[in-house]
């Protein structure tokens, strides 16, 4: 497993907007095991399997797991509590592609009234975590509830 944090520093005098985009957030494109028409399964925390269900959708974490020479396999994309717009939005596609985005609100809820941009004042700091859990199996549940219980 592996924490990701990142912050962003709106340091040079002025304010910084991130824009309303299905391409935002963190991401990972996975090997071709992990495509969904190779028989991979992607599915979230609420239950919904596969890319129609799931993309879009907000959830605490989205796992993407297969079978490679007898094992199984996944990789577990987990959001962190206190991260804007928890539980984020994920652009979740059968292809392999898995992003964790707190910024497509419009395209992901299909609303041209919702505006997903997100601005750090000037001076302010913006906050993400993340955890990638790779696992032989695992319970993506369960790491998600020792990472949120993390500090």
């Amino acid at each position: 497993m592996e924490d990701v944090r990142i912050t962003f520093r709106a340091d040079a005098g002025m304010a910084f907007t991130f824009g309303d985009t299905e391409d935002g957030g963190l991401g990972f494109r996975y090997s071709d095991d992990f495509r969904e028409a190779r028989g991979a399964t992607l599915r979230n925390v609420d239950g919904l399997t596969g890319t129609k269900a799931i993309w879009g959708k907000r959830a605490k974490w989205v796992d993407y797991s297969t079978t490679r020479d007898g094992r199984r396999l996944g990789v577990a994309l987990l959001d962190y509590p206190s991260n804007p717009r928890y539980p984020t939005y994920w652009h979740a596609r059968g292809y392999g592609l898995n992003a964790a985005n707190p910024f497509g609100v419009r395209d992901f809820t299909k609303d041209k009234t919702q505006d997903g941009r997100l601005t750090i004042p000037a001076g302010a700091t913006l906050r993400f975590r993340y955890r990638i859990a790779a696992h032989e199996g695992g319970d993506p549940e369960t790491f998600w509830k020792e990472f949120a219980g993390a500090k």
